[in-house]
């Protein structure tokens, strides 16, 4: 259930931050959640909830 962004592992109180930050350098920028079969619907909805904090509501889901 790690949290992954840009290719390093984020904990999930800094998912707003992170994501905050890439939707500032790219607006357009969507957010893609993948996840992986393993991953808990807790995850996936911190994830979410984050994004959605952050003022984004462009976001995929997509699964292995």
């Amino acid at each position: 259930d790690d949290i992954w962004i840009d290719n390093r592992i984020v904990d999930g109180r800094a998912v707003r931050a992170n994501v905050e930050r890439l939707h500032a350098e790219d607006p357009e920028r969507p957010v893609v959640i993948q996840t992986a079969n393993s991953s808990t619907a807790e995850t996936l909805v911190t994830v979410m909830d984050a994004a959605r904090q952050a003022n984004i509501t462009n976001i995929s889901i997509a699964s292995e």
